[in-house]
């Protein structure tokens, strides 16, 4: 029988035969890594992003327990290096068991992979802080004159514009606002969502009061839901919904959800009756669920194929390319929409000078994802925001915390800044008392480069809380640890 060597350590033995059935197991996850991959592609963010893909297909949890045992890396925060990651590790164990093992070395070092990080993070802003903050500029702005000075000494370093509220003039008025403040050394950014194509209900008006009508529904209620030209609205017997979307019959079936006004009222589709649906109220509350006019719906099980940048898009973006930093594409779903928005900035003559940011709020969009980053990282300035609100109905409630974990880290492989949305602190912001539950959501979120704060009359009171969070985060993060088993995204 072969004798095995013994290596002894803090009082644990390893024996030879362990470290080189570990040496083999990195050298096939190192062959794993390179499977079908384009040898003549030099763009690294690219290249680290397809590696990871490549190793999430497999299931290396084990390894990295064994790995773990012997002093090595287990790449729980080796996304943004992996090549250069697993090299290291293969060096030292070949070195352990005087073993020649010849490697090409990583065209991307550790200390590179950061610096690209770090420099791709400066389309947020150029200051030193780890996450940066951006917040939504409110209508009612105008009613403190100090509200965008207050708010960037504190800490802000991003203002939001919605284009799917106010209106163009209104617009321009907050862009000239921000300016102002930011005349002196401060580097604030300008972030201009697109409205993009939300699917809303669209309620009609009665006819005594001249107002949008309200319509209270109950479990097992059954409700039209109809394009704006539908001809059966009229004959129905059902409670009648208009919908934004047009030919909605022809894009869903029977046994699909729907979800209205941020997932308050569930329904199914009991019913296609040409391009209008019938649903089944499922929502069982006993005092009865009210829909209003413009609340969003969403179609969670259905193949929505609408392109992420509509007409009133198209109309407003010569207008806000004047004053933008970053432009949003709300719902973008495939990389045809980043195609389209690149498209309409060339015409414009801005293509590469303002950044694009996808917005990742579908089922659909978070399939799709690595294409739509590898369009991000072929443009350039660009990043990516986890819009959780439409986000959590479309994928479920239960698994939103698990995929923001997972887009996160797909990201730092990709070398793409993200913007963490929705509900950040937003008891904080609307009665100044947090919950603990936002407590611990922030520090999560502190493992984006940036965050998003949406409207409130206690802006200041939470911007202040927001960066003690971070400030205290940033001296114990680093612990955390990813285990590569086999994600049942991105196969």
């Amino acid at each position: 029988m072969a004798s095995s060597r013994k290596f002894q350590s803090s009082g644990v033995t390893v024996h030879t035969h362990s470290l080189t059935t570990l040496l083999e197991k990195l050298l096939d996850m190192k062959e794993k890594m390179s499977l079908g991959l384009n040898k003549k592609n030099t763009n690294l963010s690219l290249l680290n992003m397809k590696h990871y893909l490549n190793l999430r297909k497999y299931d290396f949890s084990q390894l990295q327990d064994n790995l773990t045992k012997v002093g090595l890396s287990s790449f729980g925060r080796s996304q943004a290096h992996m090549e250069a990651s697993i090299n290291v590790a293969i060096e030292m164990l070949s070195h352990a068991l005087q073993k020649k093992v010849h490697l090409a070395p990583s065209p991307l070092s550790y200390e590179k992979s950061h610096a690209i990080m770090d420099k791709n993070s400066e389309i947020f802003s150029s200051s030193s802080d780890k996450t940066k903050i951006m917040i939504t500029v409110p209508s009612n702005f105008n009613d403190d004159k100090n509200w965008f000075s207050n708010l960037s000494r504190e800490g802000v370093h991003l203002f939001r514009i919605n284009t799917a509220h106010d209106n163009p003039k209104a617009w321009s008025e907050m862009a000239q606002a921000i300016h102002e403040v930011n005349s002196g050394e401060k580097d604030l950014k300008i972030y201009v969502d697109l409205a993009g194509p939300k699917i809303r209900t669209s309620l009609t008006k009665s006819k005594k009061s001249g107002k949008q009508k309200k319509i209270k529904l109950y479990f097992g209620d059954k409700v039209l839901i109809h394009s704006e030209h539908s001809t059966q609205k009229k004959k129905s017997k059902h409670y009648s919904i208009g919908c934004t979307l047009e030919n909605i019959g022809n894009l869903v079936k029977i046994g699909d959800r729907v979800f209205v006004d941020d997932g308050k009222i569930e329904m199914v589709i009991e019913e296609i009756m040409g391009e209008d649906i019938v649903c089944g109220v499922l929502t069982n509350k006993e005092s009865g669920s009210t829909i209003k006019d413009e609340k969003g719906i969403n179609f969670p099980d259905s193949n929505i194929d609408i392109r992420a940048i509509c007409d009133h898009d198209k109309k407003v973006l010569p207008h806000i390319c004047e004053y933008a930093d970053i432009i949003g594409i709300s719902f973008a779903q495939t990389p045809e929409d980043i195609h389209d928005l690149i498209d309409q900035l060339d015409f414009l003559g801005k293509k590469g000078a303002i950044t694009i940011v996808a917005k990742i709020e579908t089922k659909k969009g978070v399939e799709n994802l690595p294409l739509i980053l590898e369009e991000l990282i072929k443009y350039g300035n660009s990043g990516i925001m986890i819009a959780r609100g439409d986000l959590a109905i479309e994928i479920g409630f239960e698994n939103l915390a698990y995929m923001q974990e997972e887009i996160l880290d797909l990201c730092t492989a990709a070398h793409m800044p993200v913007i963490l949305a929705t509900q950040v602190l937003e008891n904080k912001m609307k009665t100044n008392m947090p919950s603990r539950a936002e407590i611990s959501d922030v520090a999560f979120a502190h493992k984006a480069e940036c965050v998003m704060l949406n409207k409130g009359d206690y802006a200041l009171e939470t911007i202040k809380i927001l960066t003690t969070i971070f400030k205290q985060m940033d001296l114990i993060f680093r612990k955390n640890k990813l285990l590569y088993n086999p994600s049942f995204q991105w196969k």
